[in-house]
């Protein structure tokens, strides 16, 4: 369609032809199929979890056996322990590993916003006044960057 066509349709009220309802169908169908493969493929879980205290790794455990540890900070060093609950800790991070996933539930820094990330099979789990972070690794989760 040529440029006085299109003007004719326009004047007639046809703001789309068929061709524009072709390419606007096939954006969409694109962007559907965008989302479906990105948020509907089958996420890899992690075979294990590292617990890093200012960019030094302190510790390493399986998340296929279930276990409850606590970090927590002396003498300027990060340290992980099985928990105990007759024990009293500061500065500390209770992380639980359950069904291949984990999760800190417990920790006495002011925003508890490592608590509210729940459990995870993959990513990360930060806890910024403690300078924590739990890394969960496996086969298919390793990126370049």
């Amino acid at each position: 369609m040529n440029r006085e066509e299109k003007i004719e349709q326009i004047k007639k009220k046809k703001y789309f032809v068929k061709g524009d309802v072709a390419v606007f169908a096939a954006a969409l169908l694109l962007i559907c199929a965008f989302f479906l493969f990105s948020f509907l493929m089958p996420e890899q879980k992690g075979e294990e979890f590292a617990v890093v205290y200012k960019n030094e790794e302190i510790f390493r455990a399986s998340l296929l056996t279930d276990a409850e540890y606590v970090f927590y900070v002396s003498e300027g060093a990060g340290r992980v322990e099985s928990y105990s609950a007759e024990k009293e800790y500061k500065d500390y991070n209770r992380i639980s590993v359950q069904g291949g996933e984990v999760r800190v539930t417990g920790s006495d820094c002011p925003d508890h916003a490592c608590e509210w990330q729940g459990s995870v099979r993959y990513g990360d789990i930060i806890c910024l006044p403690h300078g924590l972070r739990i890394e969960i690794r496996g086969k298919g989760l390793e990126t370049d960057v």
